[in-house]
């Protein structure tokens, strides 16, 4: 697939002629986000105008034009020297650090014209800037991922509070897992009634794997546990409670830093 980084530049400029046209001028600086979020926020007001195919193209070639400015924003104020440049990621345009991280502006400036103010772009922009700078905040600020089921079911940034429905649906035996993804990794788990199997995958950086265990089980002998999604031979020690499973979702969802997640759940390094 061709290489994005050239075809970024026209596009960026694109959209700073754009906001010529209301007198509005997208120099290439943070600030600059703010005047985005102020045009994305005006396709977000107008959503039923675009509620056919033809609509939703608009929109999403709305997204590109915007999120890309955003992008090359981004490079050129600092994240070019990090070493981040553009790339393909399943037939989108992301920022990446190849093997270690990445960012998707696009898809950001999409949901900040579906879903308004929540996904500000600005925020987004502050938040990269702190995460790359090695300042991202630990305290104050909670997780806000997308969900997969097993099912196929897709539901994007859900909340702390909303977190014992999706614990519920594998519990009760509706759905067979639930993947909680996030800027780094994801999380997720499946298992009925009160035995479940939990893995957590930070990716930044490079990959890294946990398995989440009963701190009051030392019996690493396989067991069979019968689930759902299948019949499976964890460990005895790998099979933790719904109580076990709730505290550790909390905590993921309450804990930015890998480190301080680690910190609160009792787990064990996986070989991958």
């Amino acid at each position: 697939m061709k290489n994005f980084n050239d075809a970024a530049r026209g596009i960026a400029e694109d959209a700073v002629r754009y906001a010529m046209q209301s007198e509005i001028e997208l120099d290439y600086t943070r600030e600059s986000a703010r005047h985005v979020d102020t045009f994305l926020d005006a396709f977000h007001d107008s959503l039923d105008k675009y509620d056919s195919d033809e609509g939703a193209n608009i929109l999403w070639n709305t997204a590109v034009l915007f999120g890309t400015y955003i992008g090359e924003m981004l490079l050129r104020s600092g994240l070019a020297e990090k070493g981040f440049a553009w790339a393909w990621d399943d037939g989108i345009p992301i920022l990446s650090i190849p093997g270690k991280t990445a960012v998707s502006p696009i898809t950001k400036a999409h949901k900040r014209i579906l879903n308004g103010a929540e996904d500000s772009i600005k925020s987004f922009v502050d938040v990269v800037f702190s995460f790359v700078d090695g300042k991202w905040p630990k305290t104050g600020v909670l997780r806000v991922p997308d969900v997969e089921m097993a099912s196929g079911k897709k539901t994007e940034r859900i909340i702390l509070k909303e977190s014992d429905y999706y614990l519920s649906l594998v519990a009760e035996g509706k759905e067979d897992f639930v993947i909680f993804k996030s800027h780094d990794g994801f999380f997720q788990f499946y298992g009925i009634g009160n035995q479940f199997v939990c893995e957590v995958w930070f990716n930044l950086s490079g990959r890294r794997a946990y398995a989440l265990i009963n701190p009051d089980c030392t019996d690493t002998e396989r067991v069979n546990l019968v689930t759902p999604f299948g019949r499976y031979t964890p460990r005895k020690r790998d099979i933790i409670s719904l109580e076990q499973l709730k505290t550790a979702v909390h905590e993921y969802f309450s804990n930015l830093d890998e480190t301080d997640f680690l910190a609160k759940v009792p787990h064990e390094k996986m070989e991958i």
